[in-house]
């Protein structure tokens, strides 16, 4: 995914339906961890738990940083969550 530049700390968030609407929600930073990561301007990892099993796809990725929030349009992301084991 091509993210906007950096304008210092910032956090992504993703969600990805299935065909029930039941959603995950993804982030770069679990929770428990400190909002203030700095960041390669252009790269992220994301984290977050499946709670149904399916097939989701990408439906909605911003980007917060100090200006505000940055919506962008989703890449084509799918995935398939096979059971309840949790991380995704």
């Amino acid at each position: 995914m091509d993210l906007p530049p950096a304008r210092g700390i910032r956090r992504v968030e993703a969600v990805l339906a299935n065909e029930r609407g039941e959603v995950i929600e993804l982030t770069d930073v679990p929770a428990s961890v400190s909002e203030c990561v700095l960041q390669d301007p252009s790269q992220t990892a994301l984290r977050g738990r499946a709670v149904h099993p399916g097939a989701y796809k990408l439906r909605l990725l911003k980007v917060k940083d100090l200006r505000g929030v940055t919506h962008l349009d989703p890449p084509e992301v799918r995935l398939e969550v096979k059971d309840k084991s949790g991380a995704v």
